[in-house]
């Protein structure tokens, strides 16, 4: 029987993580997939590139599947596995728009064939551990120059996905739903993310707003 694995980074003042890693460990249990925290980088400088040491790590694993969800997303209570979501390789959910001043910098800093259509959002990925070996070495051959440029994680990381031939399967918003999108469906969503500055008052804000429906705290775990 294959094993999945439910992967998240935490590293340093990471204040949201008090509220969303107790959903995401229950959410594992619930499925019967392992959960695991990163709490530490050595390769990089900056936390946001920590993942990929992680994804370096998982090719030795036994590990079959794993996903990797960024550490300021909120799990409702009672989602359907991410493990069910048919896939091949790899799996994210399309951003949908790019602004065409920040594609020509692309164009003109690291992929000259990069279209809006290779731009997806990495802060949900599923992945076969066989993907990970085949992008492994493109994360290693980048080092750490890339923690000197404006591009973050995400950017760098749909290249490096173009790069290996594979077009990822699209996920759905409603596993990669962002709170600050106008009249966002939170009832609908199966992971809410709170991304940008200053989310843990816009968690905390939703968690009161929200305490006794799906999104609240229940007898199983903390939270």
């Amino acid at each position: 029987m294959s094993r999945d694995l439910l992967l998240t980074v935490s590293i340093g003042n990471d204040e949201a993580a008090r509220h969303t890693m107790p959903r995401m460990r229950r959410y594992a249990e619930s499925h019967g997939v392992d959960f695991r925290v990163m709490n530490r980088c050595d390769a990089y400088r900056r936390p946001v590139f920590a993942y990929w040491e992680a994804i370096i790590e998982l090719c030795d694993s036994d590990y079959e599947r794993i996903a990797i969800l960024d550490s300021d997303i909120l799990v409702r209570r009672g989602a359907p596995s991410l493990f069910d979501v048919p896939f091949a390789d790899i799996a994210m959910k399309p951003s949908g728009w790019v602004s065409p001043r920040f594609l020509r910098r692309i164009h003109e800093k690291i992929a000259d064939d990069f279209v809006v259509a290779d731009m997806y959002n990495s802060g949900v990925i599923l992945a076969s551990r066989a993907y990970l070996r085949t992008i492994a070495g493109a994360i290693r051959s980048l080092g750490r120059d890339v923690e000197q440029t404006r591009f973050a994680d995400q950017v760098y990381f749909c290249v490096m996905v173009k790069r290996t031939g594979v077009t990822p399967t699209p996920l759905s918003w409603r596993w990669n739903q962002h709170d600050q999108v106008p009249n966002f469906r939170a009832e609908l969503a199966h992971f809410l993310h709170f991304r940008g500055p200053e989310k843990l008052p816009r968690v905390e804000s939703f968690l009161q707003r929200n305490q006794n429906d799906e999104w609240g705290i229940d007898a199983v775990g903390a939270g």
